[in-house]
């Protein structure tokens, strides 16, 4: 029960990879804040968690949206605050580049980047006078450079970049206040997100494969010291 007490929130915790390390981390003794705009996925989450002895609770939000992100920190905080905050909400939208539109790029943006700065604004506010606390954020090997790329994912690369710049000039920001940032960037995951979006990869890692490398860097007895970490994932 190396997260008792812990307040973790999982954005995206309604399926996938969300969903999976919420399950995983409540079994860890962690109270699970699960944030999705889809209210029924997130009431078979937190059932499930809740039949396993787990402590759930459900935050119907938009991650994309400022005041929506606040009231979501605001029923945190009657809990005492954030301890550990996951960024996994995403959207994967996949167009050639001349097909994408204007509000393709900004919906991407708004939702994998911004999204993650108004989470983790409100988080560090909590967390910072812990003098601890743990944010570890999902990008992709589609964030990485030198890694191959593929035709139609522009936005979903440009916006995972993103992801990897945000997190190692947070980790410098908040390291003084005992906080640490750590970013994920795994590759082709087995997820509905990824049928959809890009139905040619065929991926054999399941959701729960990656959701036990975030333990690792959630949990302090596990990962130490570790901060401004960006690891990537390479998938069969």
């Amino acid at each position: 029960m190396t997260l008792k007490n812990k307040n973790i929130i999982i954005t995206g915790g309604g399926r996938g990879i969300g969903a999976a390390t919420a399950k995983l981390l409540a079994g860890f003794g962690g109270r699970v804040f699960i944030v999705s705009q889809t209210k029924a996925e997130l009431e078979t989450i937190a059932n499930e968690i809740k039949l396993s002895g787990g402590e759930a609770v459900i935050c119907a939000g938009n991650v994309a949206d400022e005041k929506s992100v606040r009231s979501i920190f605001d029923i945190v905080a009657t809990f005492g605050g954030a301890d550990i905050l996951v960024n996994n909400a995403a959207v994967g939208i996949m167009k050639p580049f001349l097909e994408l539109t204007n509000e393709d790029w900004a919906n991407t943006l708004e939702v994998n980047v911004m999204g993650i700065v108004f989470c983790c604004r409100e988080a560090i506010r909590q967390m910072q006078g812990k003098n601890e606390g743990s944010i570890v954020n999902i990008s992709s090997l589609g964030g990485l450079e030198r890694l191959q790329k593929f035709v139609g994912f522009s936005a979903y690369s440009v916006s995972k970049f993103g992801v990897v710049g945000l997190t190692e000039c947070l980790a410098e920001e908040v390291k003084s206040l005992g906080i640490r940032v750590n970013c994920l960037a795994p590759g082709a995951v087995d997820t509905q997100m990824l049928r959809m979006a890009a139905p040619q990869f065929k991926a054999n890692t399941q959701p729960i494969d990656v959701a036990r490398l975030i333990h690792f860097l959630c949990d302090q007895d596990l990962s130490g010291s570790m901060t401004g970490n960006v690891i990537p994932y390479f998938c069969n």
